[in-house]
C-alpha cells in the first residue's frame, strides 16, 4: 500500500502540481500511483485555463507559485483575486512579499502564531527576507486559486491582512496597514 514516508519523498519536489481533490484508490495502491494519478489530474485540470494562463504571460511555474500563497491566504475568490493584484503589483515594483502563510511551509506556523524572531529565519521561502516569489510552490493549490493568480483584480492597494474571523482589511500605504 502507500506509506507516507514514501509518498512524502516522491512527491517532495512535485508540490503544486499534485492536484488536491478526492480520490479513490485500492488499500494495495503504490505511493508511485497515488502521485502518478494526482500530477494527471493536475495536467487533465489545467488544461481548462492554458490559454488564460499562456495569456496572461507569466510562466507556469510563477503563476501556480503564486496560486500556491493565493491558496494558503484566502478562501473566497474575490479576496483571492484581490490579494493576487496586491501580490503581483509588489512583485513589480519591488518590494517584499511579505506573506505570512509560507511560514507554515518554512516552519509549521501561521499567521496568528508568527513571531518577531520567525521573521528572520533564513530561508528562500521567508518573503519578508527575500524578494520575488518562493523557489518553488508552497502547496497544491486547487483550480480557484490558480485562476484568481491570472485574473488579478486591480486596486490602489499595496497591503492587506486578515483578522481572526476571515475579515481583510486593505491599505494603499504602510501607514494605513498599520491602522489597519
Amino acid at each position: 500500500g502507500c506509506k507516507e514516508d514514501e509518498f512524502l519523498a516522491l512527491g517532495k519536489d512535485k508540490e503544486g502540481y499534485l492536484f488536491p481533490d478526492t480520490y479513490f484508490f485500492l488499500p494495495t495502491a503504490r505511493a508511485s500511483e497515488v502521485i502518478k494519478a494526482m500530477e494527471n489530474n493536475f495536467k487533465n485540470k489545467i488544461r481548462a485555463v492554458d490559454v488564460d494562463i499562456k495569456n496572461f504571460g507569466k510562466p507556469l511555474q510563477d503563476v501556480i507559485t503564486m496560486a500556491s500563497i493565493i491558496e494558503g491566504e484566502a478562501s473566497k475568490f474575490d479576496d483571492r483575486r484581490t490579494i493576487a493584484g496586491i501580490l503581483w503589483k509588489r512583485l513589480e515594483i519591488g518590494l517584499l512579499l511579505q506573506v505570512d502563510v509560507a511560514f507554515k511551509y518554512v516552519n509549521g506556523k501561521t499567521t496568528f502564531s508568527i513571531s518577531k524572531d520567525d521573521l528572520k529565519i533564513d530561508s528562500p521561502y521567508n518573503t519578508y527576507l527575500y524578494k520575488g516569489l518562493p523557489p518553488t510552490p508552497i502547496n497544491n493549490p486547487g483550480l480557484e486559486a490558480i485562476k484568481a493568480a491570472i485574473t488579478p483584480i486591480k486596486t490602489p492597494y499595496l497591503f492587506y491582512l486578515s483578522d481572526p474571523k476571515g475579515n481583510f482589511h486593505y491599505a494603499r500605504d504602510h501607514d494605513g496597514h498599520v491602522l489597519n
